[in-house]
């Protein structure tokens, strides 16, 4: 919850309340880092939960699902909604490889064992 809360808190704050960065490209990196430790962690959360047996064996499914949606949803709602923020699709792309990273490093990490796929 931590991450997701974050993710929302960083996309949807107004442009002219972002900090300057001398960094290139910083943005997508902050973008594959959030969306990286959101989809590893939700994974992972789903999976040792026990109360909702789906969620617990269709745990990846689930987390790519809602980290896609997410990743388009808040483009679409800083286009059309905030202040000084603009759609930028190399941004939802820059989501993407995060999700993509930690769906990797969740199957490197799991191994042989059948937990949740």
């Amino acid at each position: 919850m931590f991450f997701f809360n974050l993710i929302l808190i960083g996309c949807l704050l107004p442009g002219n309340n972002l900090p300057e960065s001398g960094i290139k490209n910083l943005d997508k990196i902050a973008h594959v880092t959030l969306f990286f430790l959101f989809s590893f962690s939700a994974i992972i959360g789903f999976i040792k939960q026990n109360q909702y047996p789906k969620l617990h064996f269709d745990a990846v499914k689930y987390v790519v699902g809602i980290s896609t949606f997410m990743a388009i949803f808040t483009e679409l709602l800083q286009h059309f909604v905030i202040p000084i923020r603009s759609f930028e699709i190399f941004d939802i792309i820059a989501d993407f490889v995060g999700i993509l990273l930690a769906l990797c490093f969740f199957l490197y990490v799991r191994g042989d064992k059948k937990c949740g796929y």
